[in-house]
């Protein structure tokens, strides 16, 4: 069992010192060798679960870690003490449950969401998907209308009828320009906290 608890020390060390070789093995890892990887992870599983302390305090404890991580650092340094507390007394009145923890997973989402957070959100997904209105449904469709070519595949511009194609392209071009503006907008502008 000395190798399942070596295994994360080196995947780490793999991935700091050598990433797009921890890249491609960690495709071919889970992808050709899943059986095998599954095998790990209920090992590598199996072992931590036997170190750990199995009291009923500690368990009690790693279950309110468990549940305040779904909120953000910055609130869990602000609120997570008296917030742990609070999941203390509720445990241990017999009050938790599913609902709980399904209810701590929400306003977690809506902490994290939160204005300050919201634009990084938005800039994040500004740039992450920017390239789909401007490279394959824009730049890519007109490149194809230009040259004539009968190969409509998945581009929409090319599905409208023909006097609404080339509108449609500019649409989709100015639509990809204006998402990569505002995300590197967004990404640039710093936060400002809420008031307290």
């Amino acid at each position: 069992m000395r190798w399942v608890r070596a295994a994360p020390r080196l995947v780490t060390q793999l991935a700091e010192r050598h990433l797009l070789l921890f890249i491609v093995a960690s495709v071919v890892f889970w992808t050709l060798l899943s059986p095998l990887a599954l095998v790990w992870l209920v090992l590598h599983l199996i072992d931590r679960n036997r170190t750990l302390d199995n009291s009923p305090a500690a368990k009690q404890q790693r279950r309110v870690a468990r549940l305040l991580r779904s909120y953000p650092a910055d609130w869990r340094a602000r609120y997570g003490d008296e917030m742990a507390a609070l999941l203390h007394d509720t445990i241990a009145a017999r009050r938790d449950g599913p609902r709980l923890g399904w209810n701590l997973a929400k306003e977690g989402i809506a902490a994290r969401l939160a204005p300050p957070a919201r634009r990084h959100v938005v800039a994040g997904a500004c740039l992450g998907l920017c390239w789909l209105p401007l490279v394959p449904q824009g730049v890519v469709a007109a490149i194809l209308k230009s040259i004539g070519t009968p190969t409509r595949s998945w581009f929409l511009a090319l599905y409208v009828p023909n006097p609404y194609q080339w509108l449609l392209i500019a649409t989709m071009v100015a639509l990809g320009l204006a998402m990569l503006g505002t995300g590197i907008t967004l990404a640039r502008t710093p936060a400002t906290p809420l008031p307290e």
